[in-house]
């Protein structure tokens, strides 16, 4: 077949090698330029899934760690729910209170809960209350007040004599003591 190819004119084996070139060409443009060209596309998206599983490898071996971390930050997240709860609690916080007054030899003549005021995550609660004793159980119902699980302030608190008072009532004191509660995300 070259030796028939050799005897042809000049003029043909220069148009028969153009057309083998072009031949040739259209070849690599239409098979093999889009074959290499998926091949590189699919070498990159071989490394990126790599350096995704390599990512994911490292996240898994640092499972037992977050697995840890969650645990304690639950527990701390409970200690935290005690200081400033997630909900009113309201015959809680009364029946606490009252136990406190009662410990502090003081009686509650009103107990009145006033309405919330909304922050950004937390809401005041301030509760108004009426007590009768002595002032030094006013004092040690304070502090035990103060040592409370809960956050308690005590403000705007007013001290009278009694009128009429005997050895364990000498005084009336009015005050507001305002807990918090804390407000669930989104609301």
């Amino acid at each position: 077949m070259i030796k028939k190819i050799m005897e042809l004119p000049q003029q043909q084996q220069i148009m028969l090698a153009v057309l083998a070139v072009a031949a040739l060409g259209l070849f690599w443009h239409q098979l093999i330029f889009p074959v290499s060209a998926q091949r590189e596309t699919l070498n990159q998206n071989v490394n990126e899934l790599l350096a995704e599983v390599e990512t994911a490898q490292a996240i898994a071996a640092r499972r037992p760690q977050f697995e840890a971390d969650v645990q304690e930050l639950s527990l701390q997240l409970d200690e935290l729910k005690q200081i400033l709860p997630d909900e009113k609690e309201t015959a809680e916080i009364v029946r606490r209170v009252e136990q406190l007054a009662v410990e502090s030899d003081l009686s509650i003549r009103s107990f009145t809960p006033q309405a919330t005021v909304a922050y950004e995550f937390y809401e005041d609660w301030p509760i108004r209350m009426s007590l009768e004793g002595s002032y030094n159980n006013l004092g040690l119902f304070f502090q035990r007040v103060a040592n409370f699980q809960r956050i308690i302030n005590v403000d705007a608190i007013e001290i009278k004599a009694l009128s009429n008072p005997d050895p364990d009532r000498t005084i009336s004191a009015t005050c507001t003591a305002t807990t918090f509660v804390l407000l669930e995300q989104g609301t």
